[in-house]
């Protein structure tokens, strides 16, 4: 695995651990959408946050309910993410 790829992965799984442990709905760390602060609706991207945590958390319903093209986005990106790695395994 090249260095730039080692470092995407750990950037990920780092991001994930945070999401997993700290909940967006209740923590008061995560950043507020600036859609919805100044236009006072919810951007097409509302609800992204709770709904990767509700994902990780293996609730389903609840991420689906939350935020829908997300988890239809996230196996495509999936694949396009491993296909990229396979494809590319000792660039640097």
């Amino acid at each position: 695995m090249s260095r730039r790829n080692a470092l995407i992965l750990g950037t990920a799984v780092f991001a994930a651990a945070v999401l997993f442990f700290f909940d967006p709905a209740t923590a008061g760390y995560y950043p507020p959408c600036l859609f919805k602060t100044f236009l006072g609706t919810q951007c097409p991207g509302c609800g992204s946050l709770r709904a990767a945590h509700q994902l990780l958390h293996g609730n389903i319903n609840e991420a689906w309910a939350l935020n829908k093209p997300l988890l239809l986005a996230l196996p495509l990106a999936a694949a396009i993410g491993l296909l990229n790695l396979l494809r590319n395994p000792k660039t640097p």
